[in-house]
C-alpha cells in the first residue's frame, strides 16, 4: 500500500524500539533513516536511503516514490513528535499525511533513570538549532530538559547559562542513554560549566532549581 510512515526509534538500543516500529518497518518498500538506524534493518531485503544534511533530494526522492505507489518508511530518532523529522515532512510535504509511529524520547528515559517525573517539566532542544530559549526557561521554571548536541554541549549550555547571570542550579547530565557505555551525572552548572568535554555529544540535561 502507497503511503508514508514516520516511525519512532527510541533513544538507541533496540531493546527500546517498540513492537508497532518493527511491524511498521517490516511492512516498507523504502526504508529511510540514518545509518545507524538502517543498519539495524540490514538484512531487510528493500531499498535503504540514508538521511544527509541536504534534505532537498531527499524529498523529492519521498514524494516520487510515495507518488510511483511505494510504501515509504521514515526511521527517526526518540520519538517523531518531538524536535523530530515529522514536523519537516508536514510541512514540506504536506499532501502526503504520514501515518506516525511514536517512540521512546531521550528525555523519557532520562527522567526514568533519574526516578524523577518529566509532567512538570519544561522541554527545550539545543541540538542543532539556538538555544536563545533556554536562559529564559531555565530564570523562570524549576525544571527544564534540554537536548544537546555537539557545539551545544553540557559545559557550554552551562556556560551560557551563567553568564546570563543564572545562579545555582542542580544540574543532572545523562549520556549515551540505552547503551552499555550510558552515565548519569549529578552535578552543578558551576562545575559543569569548568569541564571540558562531555562523554557523549549527545546528551540530555535535567536542569532543577532546588529554591
Amino acid at each position: 500500500m502507497a503511503g508514508i510512515t514516520v516511525v519512532g526509534m527510541g533513544p538507541g538500543s533496540e531493546d527500546y524500539v517498540t513492537g508497532a516500529a518493527q511491524k511498521a518497518v517490516g511492512k516498507a518498500g523504502v526504508l529511510v533513516g540514518g545509518r545507524r538506524h538502517l543498519e539495524m534493518y540490514h538484512h531487510l531485503p528493500v531499498e535503504k536511503i540514508p538521511i544527509t544534511v541536504d534534505l532537498e533530494p531527499l524529498l523529492d526522492t519521498i514524494r516520487n516514490r510515495v507518488a510511483a505507489g511505494e510504501h515509504v518508511v521514515v526511521l527517526a530518532s526518540g520519538d517523531p513528535g518531538f524536535y523530530g523529522i515529522l514536523s519537516t515532512l508536514r510541512r514540506r510535504l504536506p499532501d502526503l499525511e504520514p501515518e506516525v509511529i511514536p517512540g521512546v524520547s531521550s528525555i523519557q528515559l532520562a527522567c526514568a533513570r533519574l526516578g524523577i517525573t518529566w509532567e512538570d517539566a519544561c522541554l527545550i532542544s539545543c541540538h542543532g538549532r539556538s538555544c536563545a530559549e533556554l536562559a529564559e526557561a531555565v530564570l523562570n521554571r524549576p525544571k527544564v530538559i534540554t537536548l544537546t548536541d555537539p557545539r551545544h554541549n553540557p559545559p557550554e549550555l552551562a556556560r551560557i547559562l551563567l553568564q546570563a547571570g543564572i545562579g545555582h542550579r542542580l544540574v543532572f547530565v545523562a549520556c549515551n542513554l540505552s547503551y552499555p557505555e550510558e552515565t548519569l551525572v549529578a552535578t552543578t552548572l558551576r562545575q559543569l560549566a569548568a569541564g571540558e568535554s562531555c562523554p557523549s555529544s549527545n546528551c540530555v540535561m535535567v536542569i532543577i532549581n532546588e529554591e
